[in-house]
């Protein structure tokens, strides 16, 4: 998680990588029920909708492929392709995990809160399974040693 290299294109991924939910309509983003079919398909398509913004600009060509697949899943079961283990790009496993532990932990209309801890086990939990087990294992030790709040 700390190489120069991933931190650059990661850290600007990770702040770039919903912008294609600009082009969704609110009432879908902050629904406070489940989503149904259509919408969380419509949901679903901001990976690929942050991609072509991204790719199409002059300065963030380079992270669109990491936006593009921060939701695809270790074990294959993500979206948009499928991708599972390696194939995925690491800033994008990278992104999973923090995101995942961002949308935990903070609140959202369609779910309460949950305390770290519970979001730590989650993420521990999933590891091998939705997470790269490598990148859960960077993240708790950057948990563990106070440098993430």
């Amino acid at each position: 998680l700390h190489n120069r290299t991933h931190s650059f294109p990661t850290r600007r991924s990770s702040d770039l990588h919903d912008i294609g939910k600009i082009g969704i309509d609110e009432k879908i983003i902050n629904k406070k029920g489940p989503l149904d079919e259509d919408e969380w398909r419509i949901m679903k398509s901001h990976s690929e909708r942050s991609h072509r913004i991204l790719k199409n600009t002059f300065e963030f060509p380079e992270i669109s492929p990491i936006v593009l697949y921060h939701h695809e899943q270790w074990d294959g079961s993500g979206y948009p392709e499928g991708l599972s283990g390696e194939a995925i790009p690491l800033e994008a496993r990278i992104i999973a995990v923090a995101d995942a532990f961002d949308a935990m932990t903070n609140p959202r209309p369609y779910r309460p809160t949950q305390p770290r801890q519970e979001a730590i086990r989650e993420l521990q939990t999933y590891a091998g399974r939705q997470f790269d087990p490598g990148v859960v294992d960077a993240f708790m030790a950057l948990v563990h040693r106070g440098l993430l709040e």
